[in-house]
């Protein structure tokens, strides 16, 4: 059965827990089965072995296709986005560092905040509540859209009105019921300009991503040397060859990303260590020699915390490398 909502716990008060904890827009979906047409669209992309080397996202399909898998008792998904934008005077890497990555980690980040928001919304914890954060199989951005936070953009990403798609995604299924909020089905402005501006070329007219020619997948998620043509092709562009970890270039480009308010959560503030270590090498552009000869105990001193610690030391030896494409 739905779990009643108590008198202290309404969507007003979720809502204004939620952006007490950093978030600038929250919306609710009824939780139940994803839409035919969004599963089967998924699975043309995988057929199309636009995953890459990313095996895992082959699984549990099941879990994928209702998030009731995940939480038996859930009833609803709420949809929050939390913002990362830098300012610009704290923009200190543009190009070989994407910006999401300045700070902390944002798993971390995020599930503390809304473990807190929970605890604050429900201390009596009369409700089912399960946090999902970019590691649960559940298509976050299909939510966001169906919650009513955000669109979905030509180059795959969440945009947020008024906040643009420098943003993280987070859902927290729940046992209450709440009312559902009105999907958003804006489209983007068509200028194409995130299309035209990927190194890679990896965004397709249809809004997916081909990974394998994705500089972001190919800094982080990938393992081991650059074999493939299209690997190759990619990381051998003025853009790859000075890319250190992820790529950006999509949403610097996007019109829907100018002006908009830099992040106010401290956490994604750039990590003071980062800041030092990219004035002590004289500079971004002096960055990549200094990271091809970083040391085990270095990389994991100056990057504690950060989400860089995901391409280990072999991979960011790897992406500073590129400039030598040879050894590959």
């Amino acid at each position: 059965m739905p779990t009643p909502l108590h008198s202290s716990i309404s969507p007003a008060s979720i809502r204004r827990s939620l952006l007490e904890a950093g978030a600038i827009a929250v919306g609710y979906a009824d939780a139940k089965g994803v839409e035919p047409s969004a599963i089967d669209a998924y699975k043309q992309w995988l057929d199309r072995g636009n995953h890459a080397g990313m095996a895992y996202m082959e699984r549990h399909g099941e879990l994928r296709a209702d998030p009731r898998g995940l939480l038996p008792e859930a009833r609803s998904v709420i949809a929050c986005a939390f913002p990362f934008a830098p300012a610009s005077e704290d923009d200190i890497a543009p190009g070989r560092i994407a910006a999401y990555a300045y700070g902390l980690d944002y798993h971390d980040v995020l599930r503390g905040r809304l473990q807190k928001a929970i605890r604050k919304i429900d201390p009596s914890s009369e409700a089912e509540w399960r946090i999902c954060i970019d590691s649960a199989p559940i298509p976050e951005r299909y939510w966001a859209q169906k919650a009513g936070i955000g669109f979905i953009g030509r180059n795959g990403a969440i945009i947020i009105p008024g906040h643009g798609s420098m943003v993280f995604i987070a859902l927290i299924l729940t046992s209450l019921t709440l009312p559902a909020s009105s999907p958003i089905y804006e489209k983007c402005l068509g200028c194409r300009r995130c299309l035209e501006a990927c190194p890679g070329k990896a965004i397709a007219d249809d809004g997916t991503v081909d990974s394998r020619r994705c500089l972001s997948y190919l800094t982080i998620e990938h393992r081991g040397p650059w074999i493939s043509p299209e690997a190759l092709s990619t990381v051998s562009t003025p853009a790859g060859r000075q890319c250190l970890f992820g790529c950006d270039i999509c949403l610097r480009v996007c019109p829907h990303n100018r002006q908009i308010p830099s992040t106010t959560i401290a956490e994604f503030y750039p990590l003071p260590t980062l800041k030092d270590l990219v004035e002590e090498t004289g500079g971004p552009e002096k960055l990549q020699n200094r990271c091809l000869t970083m040391t085990q105990e270095e990389f994991s001193r100056l990057f504690k915390g950060s989400p860089i610690k995901r391409a280990k030391l072999a991979g960011l030896h790897r992406n500073a490398s590129t400039g030598n494409l040879d050894r590959f």
